[in-house]
């Protein structure tokens, strides 16, 4: 995931809006947003290669994300990132708890983004402990949290006026696609702490949606929540930034997750 919004305690009705963004290698696999048999409970896409995900809805009406962080590469024995997000959804405690238990150097560098229902906490293994935030308007890519990146800014002025002035839920959701589907890109290339790449490329990463054939926005999606339920839409993308389909799941947090359907 290369870029998550975050309307925390703003919407009249949702007191949490995400809308997100996940980049990645086409040639990746992955399975599409469902509802996991194993473990039980957990509404996400899959990574198939390493087996965790990068955003997801726990039963109890918890939501996790996580986003890498831009670095050299380090060779290592390294955990997945992705079973984060999975560890959080199938516990019990609070999000500020499980950020304080995370044994950060066992993984390479990520932000992770974890809602228990009450609170929005934001930790990271680059130097960044533990922070339940207030109500506002979030914007995570690949460096920190509310960092000066071009796709961060455009994506959070997009969502404050859209969480603000949609007049109902289509308009909502409208909005929210239509933010996560700007594929405007910087003036100028901005500076990554990845070497290697050429000006043109690295303007290309800056845009909210990357267009790539080997490399790009593979998946849109959107996360809706009250107290008792929410919706997870999720738009998937091939290679070129071609559509792919949409998912809408509904979920009902007590007592169990409720229902799906696929268009």
């Amino acid at each position: 995931m290369c870029l998550i919004l975050v309307a925390h305690q703003v919407h009249p009705v949702y007191p949490l809006v995400i809308a997100a963004n996940r980049d990645e290698f086409h040639a990746r696999p992955t399975a599409s947003s469902h509802f996991w048999q194993v473990p039980d409970g957990i509404l996400a896409g899959r990574d198939l290669e390493a087996g965790g995900t990068w955003l997801g809805l726990g039963r109890r009406g918890q939501f996790a994300a996580v986003t890498n962080v831009s670095e050299a590469h380090e060779d290592g024995q390294w955990l997945s990132r992705g079973d984060l997000v999975q560890q959080f959804l199938t516990q019990e405690g609070s999000a500020v708890a499980f950020a304080a238990g995370i044994q950060g150097q066992k993984y390479r560098g990520f932000n992770l983004l974890l809602w228990d229902g009450k609170s929005l906490t934001y930790t990271s293994n680059r130097g960044s402990a533990p922070e339940t935030l207030p109500p506002g308007i979030y914007g995570l890519a690949n460096n920190s949290l509310g960092e000066s990146r071009f796709k961060v800014q455009r994506g959070t002025e997009a969502l404050a006026a859209a969480v603000t002035s949609a007049r109902d839920d289509d308009a909502l959701v409208d909005a929210l696609f239509t933010l996560l589907s700007d594929r405007t890109v910087p003036t100028t290339a901005e500076r990554r702490r990845v070497s290697g790449m050429s000006a043109d490329m690295l303007r290309a990463l800056g845009a909210c949606f990357i267009v790539g054939e080997a490399y790009g926005t593979r998946a849109s999606t959107l996360v809706l929540l009250t107290a008792g339920g929410g919706s997870m839409i999720e738009r998937v993308y091939a290679p070129a930034g071609i559509a792919a389909g949409t998912s809408h799941h509904r979920v009902a947090f007590t007592p169990e997750t409720a229902d799906s359907t696929g268009a």
